[in-house]
């Protein structure tokens, strides 16, 4: 019987976004350019940065960055136009180049040997394709996002009814992703256990709560099923 029920972000977790974030980086400084906006490359990512680091965007994604890069660098309005016209590069760019984060297949084929598996995670059904590609998505028993149920991340009833559609007493759960504010905060605020991935865009985040403080923190995916191990 498996003792373990261990629910996994996607974004920057399961995935690697690394190329995908390069490309919305490129197209985004062009259309601000492209609109009168005078900022190189090094003074973007400086600016794209601190907007995540102070949180900015507070439980937001991709969409409330490109909001306030826009907010601080062209008139107002203009970040309007913008996401509507970054949006068919944002669609592609999910679709062709999500991939699985290094070493994730044998990870979940692991895991799945001894623990139960889920999805919590805000991102489309488009980045699952990965996990469908490498034959991986049955392993997971619970998949929790919005378009298959109506809540987002960080709201706490979204991790309740995981809790409780896993049947697992909530102290055999572990959720695992990269974000304090939406992965770690509202799943130690309920009693889970929490592990952080730092290898993330989202590494920038300090905790400033101490449900913010993850369980326990790794750098790379691969270094789970020894954290697992140990709490078995």
């Amino acid at each position: 019987m498996k003792k373990l029920f261990l629910f996994f972000d996607l974004g920057e977790t399961l995935l690697d976004e690394s190329k995908f974030i390069n490309f919305f980086d490129q197209k985004l400084l062009e259309l601000i350019n492209g609109f009168g906006g005078r900022i190189d490359w090094r003074n973007y990512i400086a600016l794209r940065n601190n907007i995540i680091k102070n949180r900015l965007i507070g439980s937001g994604g991709i969409e409330e960055i490109i909001t306030n890069i826009c907010r601080l660098i062209l008139p107002k309005g203009y970040d309007k136009i913008i996401l509507k016209k970054i949006n068919p590069f944002m669609s592609y760019g999910k679709r062709e180049l999500f991939c699985l984060a290094k070493g994730a297949k044998k990870v979940i084929e692991t895991l799945s040997s001894y623990c139960e598996l889920g999805i919590i995670s805000n991102q489309t059904e488009e980045a699952l394709k990965p996990l469908i590609k490498a034959n991986l998505l049955s392993l997971f028993r619970k998949i929790f996002i919005p378009s298959k149920i109506k809540m987002n991340k960080p709201d706490e009833k979204l991790f309740l009814t995981a809790i409780k559609c896993s049947g697992f007493p909530v102290t055999k759960c572990i959720m695992i992703g990269d974000r304090l504010d939406i992965d770690i905060f509202p799943a130690n605020k309920i009693g889970m256990k929490t592990i952080r991935i730092t290898d993330s865009l989202f590494n920038l985040q300090s905790p400033i709560n101490t449900y913010e403080i993850p369980t326990y923190t790794v750098k790379k995916l691969y270094e789970i099923p020894n954290i697992i191990k140990d709490i078995l």
